[in-house]
């Protein structure tokens, strides 16, 4: 069997995988237990599947995908283990990400629930941004804590939720060494554009989570067959977060250009990491 690729949802791994068989490209859907995984039963099919999958993820909500299902009697087929799947909320949660994605995950909420509670107050801490310059490199680790930051419920759900999901992805396919490239090199360049451009008092993981979106978004543009992507219509909508918060349309104070140079952060990185095929 040759693994063609991996999704998280097994209603789009058995979509396509209807399709394949429909075409004579033989095929089974297998669960590692957190993805879903078609694999293929003769090698030489991997071409012409390849092709197929790179069309399939382009417009995966195509009538053909759905027809293949009725043709195959498999359009309930993911109802049984999709509720077993979604019955234990804790162990999806600990399956979709890894020590980096939950180490963030846990001490933003920590420090956030200090803070509502008026035990902690972010901006005069050890994690806020510097407020002068020359910057103190002895304190370097400045430079990327205000990302653990968050001043409101919707700032952290918002963030909190998006690293997650991203994040998760990005650790579990590409590992955590990518992951914490991606965090680090992100946190620094938001904060220090939100600094130069706007000032010292400034917190939250949203310029990092542009940066996800960013790097999933081209990453998956650029190389068709990773299981690393992120589709047209969510990135959309979060340029469309992001253009609000420029024209000052969100019910919030935005660290806008911490969200832009972060978005720009990971598409570099992406497009770095697929120039020097890092999978």
């Amino acid at each position: 069997m040759w693994k063609l690729h991996s999704f998280e949802q097994l209603r789009l791994a058995q979509a396509l995988s209807d399709y394949l068989n429909t075409q004579k490209i033989k095929n089974s859907v297998q669960d590692d237990g957190v993805y879903h995984q078609i694999m293929l039963e003769n090698e030489k099919h991997m071409e012409q599947a390849q092709c197929e999958l790179a069309k399939f993820l382009d417009n995966p909500n195509q009538s053909k995908y759905l027809s293949a299902s009725w043709e195959s009697g498999q359009i309930n087929k993911s109802t049984e283990p999709l509720s077993t799947y979604n019955a234990n909320l804790l162990t999806t949660f600990k399956r979709h990400g890894g020590v980096i994605t939950h180490s963030v995950f846990i001490l933003c909420l920590a420090i956030y629930a200090f803070t509502a509670l008026g035990l902690f107050n972010p901006i005069h801490s050890v994690f806020a941004f510097f407020v002068t310059q020359p910057f103190d490199l002895m304190q370097s680790w400045r430079f990327i804590t205000p990302a653990f930051l968050h001043f409101s419920l919707l700032h952290i759900v918002f963030n909190l939720l998006w690293w997650w999901q991203l994040a998760g992805l990005v650790e579990k396919r590409q590992g955590r060494q990518r992951l914490l490239i991606l965090f680090i090199f992100s946190a620094m360049a938001s904060n220090l554009a939100q600094f130069f451009l706007v000032g010292p008092y400034f917190g939250g993981l949203s310029g990092v989570v542009y940066a996800l979106a960013g790097y999933c978004w081209l990453f998956g543009k650029l190389d068709k067959t990773s299981p690393v992507n992120l589709n047209n219509t969510i990135f959309i909508f979060l340029l469309g977060w992001l253009v609000l918060g420029f024209v000052n349309l969100l019910p919030a104070n935005v660290a806008n250009y911490a969200h832009l140079v972060g978005l720009l952060a990971g598409l570099l990185l992406a497009a770095t990491c697929y120039k020097l095929k890092l999978k």
